[in-house]
């Protein structure tokens, strides 16, 4: 196998996989914060930015956090270890 044939196949295998599983995930998206309900805006530029999305591979389940909350969390955690 030459080099260019090594290049296809790692090419083919990182873009098919991955991609349509990431958008099928976005697709399933929460609308508020799975901790204290805030409404998420997904066109809000801010809330975007801030915000958190946890994803679960084992069960592919999605999760959304508001700043106060993905901070909240965080700190929890610390303080486990």
């Amino acid at each position: 196998m030459n080099r260019k044939q090594r290049r296809a196949l790692k090419k083919e295998a990182k873009g098919a996989g991955g991609l349509s599983e990431k958008v099928t995930l976005f697709g399933s998206l929460p609308e508020i914060c799975n901790i204290c309900q805030k409404e998420f805006d997904k066109k809000d530029k801010d809330m975007v930015t801030s915000w958190s999305v946890v994803v679960r591979e084992e069960n592919k389940t999605v999760r959304l956090f508001c700043p106060t909350c993905i901070d909240k969390a965080q700190e929890k955690i610390n303080e486990c270890r």
